[in-house]
């Protein structure tokens, strides 16, 4: 099914497929091709439209709209993050970027396993659970593979994920996958909640009282964000404890500053997370979580 769709606000598909966000979308010349849902989505930039081929009508223009958050006012959210010359900076080159709405377990799924591990690995990570666990389909010629369900993975054994090139973290998405198969987790309650009560209930409800079975509080994030709608979440990761030390040094606070060498590599304790969340969240505001992603490929550009 092909079909266009008109863009009325600022968008700019590549730097929002190339973010970090996802890991099921590959450039394939001047198209973008990703598995999702279920089944595979080609997207490129025509002048004022998005112009879309799916293999199957679910992935139709309603759904490609909720998807790539067009509904979004852009210009609005971005002037309310302004809050100065680096994150202007930051908006200005990477200008149209946008928060994905993704499954929300498939993206949980994809951060526990992208603890600790470059893009190019979390997406063959990926790719190997999705071969050996998913359910295969073709489009054009070629096979692709849905991503597996909670029951799938949780049904599977330590060693098959281990296989999959997951390392450590095969315990850990096991653990998540069991939660969710059955029932422990529940995602629509998780998404009625305020942020911070959300965050607590979706940590609580994985790992209880450990918090380092694969889902520590930078994964729940990332997962409130780029699936949940919690839009002032702020994933801390290495590149952005780095940029907050380097750009941002009044929003660690004292302690947690004297303790950071500038342009040294930044690890931030649990405790240490919660307050330069906090902190960084009451600066940028309700789409937090927008500043995050444009520090974030400024960052990486940096490099």
């Amino acid at each position: 099914m092909e079909f266009a769709i008109p863009l009325g606000s600022p968008f700019n598909l590549d730097y929002t497929l190339d973010s970090g966000q996802t890991f099921r979308w590959r450039r394939t010349g001047e198209w973008w091709q990703g598995d999702v849902s279920g089944g595979v989505l080609k997207a490129k930039r025509e002048g004022d439209a998005l112009v879309c081929v799916s293999s199957t009508d679910r992935l139709n223009a309603t759904f490609v709209s909720t998807y790539f958050r067009l509904d979004d006012n852009l210009e609005q959210v971005l002037a309310s993050i302004a809050k100065d010359d680096t994150i202007t900076t930051a908006v200005e080159r990477f200008y149209g970027l946008r928060l994905i709405r993704q499954d929300r377990w498939e993206c949980l799924a994809s951060f526990v396993l992208a603890t600790n591990a470059n893009i190019p690995r979390i997406q063959k990570m990926v790719l190997e659970i999705c071969r050996r666990f998913g359910r295969p389909f073709s489009f054009e010629g070629e096979e692709h593979y849905a991503f597996p369900s909670p029951s799938d993975l949780a049904d599977a054994s330590v060693a098959d994920l281990r296989n999959c090139g997951l390392g450590y973290r095969a315990p850990f998405l096991r653990r998540v996958a069991s939660a969710v198969a059955s029932g422990r987790v529940d995602f629509q309650k998780v998404s009625s909640l305020p942020y911070e009560e959300a965050r607590r209930l979706l940590l609580s409800e994985l790992v209880g009282q450990k918090v380092l079975l694969g889902v520590g509080p930078k994964v729940a994030d990332c997962a409130l964000l780029y699936s949940f709608g919690k839009d002032e979440s702020f994933p801390i990761d290495v590149w952005i404890a780095r940029a907050i030390s380097n750009s941002y040094p009044r929003l660690l606070g004292a302690t947690i500053r004297t303790r950071l060498k500038r342009g040294a590599k930044v690890k931030l304790s649990p405790g240490d997370y919660a307050k330069v969340s906090s902190s960084v969240r009451k600066y940028f505001g309700p789409y937090a979580g927008y500043a995050q992603q444009y520090l974030f490929m400024a960052a990486r550009e940096a490099v």
